[in-house]
């Protein structure tokens, strides 16, 4: 790096912050879940109260008289339809206004002004500094460059080893695939190094990454993160699912990312493929992680996502993160069609989380604004929105895959610190509802393999956020980079 030049640190972390001036709040912003439970302050006082377990009791007792008399109902045009101001939350009334920057291993950061004009230049400047740059001269990006100079987030930088192997878990749902000459990322949400995780088991960062491509599945901000995508580089072009209009359950990941100035950004709808180098990727249908297994309110309106095929250098790898069953779909009988239109996979990278919930349980979790679209009649009902253990390795087995690896799961401290995952270093318990251990899924695999039924039956492997697959006379074998080394024991 040449004299006088910076980068950002990946020791720091950022975060857009959005002003949101709608009348019942934004899934952009996230206000959209604190007025709900605001509305529902009598079901969150009650289980400070009695305890979660008395919530679920009377569950639909008590969403009955929010629905009532807890303001609620207000956002409901009729019983059984929202406003269309809360379904639609206005999107030009969402914008970015500061970027709040913070050391790894603190929650408290500088809240960065964002002047308006900044905004749509903000991805090429931060691309810039990434890779390492001089101070502006002047204007704007000068003030947000002085911004982050004393917040400690820009430094020299020294140069580290690119990750080149086939297929590497980044950590929770972030993967890398090397195909057709080409590195192709997907769902980046990165962490910044820190010094309470040990000094040979860090986060991979943004240094690290040199993405050809960016493919998200869906918009939960795990998955599109816009503060990981700003440090990756405005120019690399980025495929998101097509979205016909933002809502209260998916952001128009297209629109927001050119907003803030990422310059190649594509739409990918149901059954589109697309060419990087020699390698081909399909967008397929994601069913799961709605509202409800079966009947909801709006079901014109989807979290939509992709699920996404991978061919390249004669293998083909899945990417199926958080999908499950849903009034459209099974995952299940799309892999088998798959299989059979495609050939079987290789690799199976894909989530096992279950998420069944009661729907009470929506107001104390990250997307409260599920709970609007449950019918009262499915009050009652525990709902499974996504894959369980059982269900990846039953995915697996209908795509044909041979290896499959359990993910979008945290997996590190870095993730379950901030409540992403099961804790896996034995400091806490995992929770069979919502964040089972991975190992858990090559015990269900070992069961199966045992019982002498059916046919070939997929290996999985347990990838460390930081470790990959690399294939060795046609057959994987895992590797280790230094610096991201799990410390916490090795059960495969």
């Amino acid at each position: 790096m040449g004299a006088g030049k910076l980068a950002l640190s990946d020791g720091h972390w950022m975060r857009l912050v959005y002003a949101d001036e709608t009348p019942y709040g934004s899934a952009v912003s996230g206000r959209c879940d604190d007025v709900i439970r605001a509305r529902c302050d009598a079901i969150v006082r009650r289980r400070g109260e009695g305890g979660l377990a008395a919530v679920v009791e009377q569950g639909p007792e008590l969403l009955a008289e929010a629905m009532r008399s807890g303001g609620l109902g207000e956002l409901y045009e009729s019983p059984r339809a929202l406003r269309r101001a809360c379904l639609f939350p206005a999107p030009e009334a969402v914008r970015p206004v500061r970027l709040a920057v913070g050391a790894g291993g603190s929650d408290r950061g500088m809240g960065i002004p964002l002047p308006a004009a900044l905004v749509p230049e903000l991805a090429c400047w931060l691309d810039d500094w990434t890779r390492g740059s001089a101070a502006p001269a002047s204007g704007p990006a000068r003030q947000l460059w002085d911004h982050l100079a004393a917040a400690g987030a820009l430094t020299e930088a020294d140069e580290r080893p690119v990750f080149a192997e086939p297929a590497t878990l980044v950590g929770h749902a972030t993967v890398q695939i090397v195909a057709g000459g080409r590195r192709l990322l997907f769902d980046p949400f990165l962490s910044p190094r820190a010094p309470q995780y040990p000094a040979d088991y860090q986060p991979i960062t943004h240094r690290q990454l040199a993405p050809d491509a960016i493919f998200v599945t869906h918009s939960h901000p795990d998955h599109f993160d816009l503060a990981s995508l700003l440090r990756l580089g405005a120019q690399v072009p980025i495929y998101v699912p097509a979205v016909a209009a933002e809502s209260l359950l998916c952001l128009d990941m297209a629109a927001r990312l050119r907003e803030v100035g990422f310059v190649h950004v594509h739409t990918l709808g149901w059954g589109d493929s697309v060419r990087v180098g020699a390698a081909e990727v399909t967008a397929l249908p994601f069913y799961g992680e709605q509202p409800t297994r079966a009947e909801r309110l709006h079901p014109e309106v989807r979290n939509m996502g992709n699920v996404y095929l991978v061919e390249g250098d004669g293998r083909r790898y899945g990417v199926a993160a958080d999908i499950g069953v849903d009034a459209a779909g099974d995952p299940q009988a799309l892999a088998a069609q798959t299989a059979a239109r495609r050939g079987p996979l290789d690799v199976l990278f894909g989530g096992y989380r279950s998420w069944t919930i009661d729907p009470v349980r929506y107001l104390f979790s990250s997307v409260a604004r599920y709970v609007l679209f449950v019918p009262p009649e499915q009050w009652r009902v525990r709902q499974q929105i996504m894959n369980g253990i059982d269900d990846l390795l039953d995915l697996a087995e209908a795509w044909g895959a041979s290896h499959v690896v359990p993910y979008a799961d945290g997996g590190a401290p870095w993730y379950w610190e901030r409540g992403l995952g099961p804790r896996l270093d034995g400091a806490g318990r995992c929770d069979p509802d919502f964040d089972p251990s991975p190992v858990e899924v090559t015990a269900a695999a070992r069961r199966r393999q045992a019982d002498g039924r059916g046919g070939r039956r997929p290996r999985v492997w347990l990838l460390r956020p930081g470790e990959s697959l690399s294939w060795t006379a046609g057959a994987p074998a895992l590797s280790r980079a230094p610096g991201h080394r799990w410390p916490y024991g090795d059960e495969q």
